[in-house]
């Protein structure tokens, strides 16, 4: 009764950590020492299914620094199609794990507007919301696509029973190197403090941002005949 009940509570940590993709790892940590400047480099600490992944630190200040990932991912497809999965509310639970609802608020115009998603987590957790702004914008020559994205209560009360995220920032730029070839780059961090420990819940942040990368590539891959 005791190993099962063991099993349990760390199952249910674990589909609570597929919520850190989203919320990341804010990790406030003084041993770690950073070079001039606000910013580490980025480390590759992870390169496999076609998915490269990145870590950085980045300082907020002399006592608060926060980790920032990158993912990096090559697709056969178009740019309409690559901002549509990143965009559009249907599409988006299809690759994002513990996605329970996504909603558009409202759009202000073609570039830009409000997004509220609802993360499914499993008792005893409260399940999580965010509200994000959203910003779209092109290059010149219109072969880059800018996606960015930031947490914003813009005067939605919190529902109830639900615990909102905060803090929250992103960004996709989205490259056609050729016809039908697409680079995707994402990166994101959140300056909300760990949930964990930074020793227990990386390894699983880690697993899960990866797996929702492979999953964005597997699907638009799959898609790039238009079926």
């Amino acid at each position: 009764m005791i190993y099962t009940s063991g099993i349990q509570i760390v199952s249910r940590w674990i589909l609570f950590s597929l919520l850190m993709f989203i919320s990341l790892s804010a990790t406030y940590d003084d041993s770690v020492v950073l070079p001039p400047g606000n910013e580490s480099s980025w480390e590759l600490i992870e390169n496999s299914e076609g998915v490269k992944i990145y870590l950085r630190w980045v300082e907020l200040s002399d006592k608060i620094k926060i980790r920032e990932r990158k993912a990096e991912i090559m697709v056969h497809t178009t740019l309409d199609k690559t901002i549509k999965a990143i965009t559009d509310a249907a599409e988006i639970p299809n690759w994002m794990s513990g996605v329970k609802k996504v909603t558009l608020l409202h759009r202000e115009s073609p570039s830009k507007w409000f997004a509220y998603t609802l993360y499914g987590l499993p008792w005893p957790f409260n399940d999580r919301e965010m509200i994000t702004m959203c910003t779209l914008s092109y290059s010149s020559g219109k072969d880059k696509a800018y996606l960015n994205m930031r947490s914003s209560d813009e005067g939605y009360p919190p529902a109830r029973g639900v615990e909102r995220l905060t803090h929250y920032k992103a960004s996709w730029e989205l490259f056609e190197v050729k016809s039908g070839l697409i680079r995707m780059t994402f990166i994101a961090r959140s300056d909300d403090p760990p949930a964990f420990p930074r020793c227990i819940q990386d390894p699983v942040i880690k697993k899960v941002f990866h797996k929702n990368m492979v999953n964005l590539k597997v699907m638009l891959d799959g898609n790039r005949s238009g079926h």
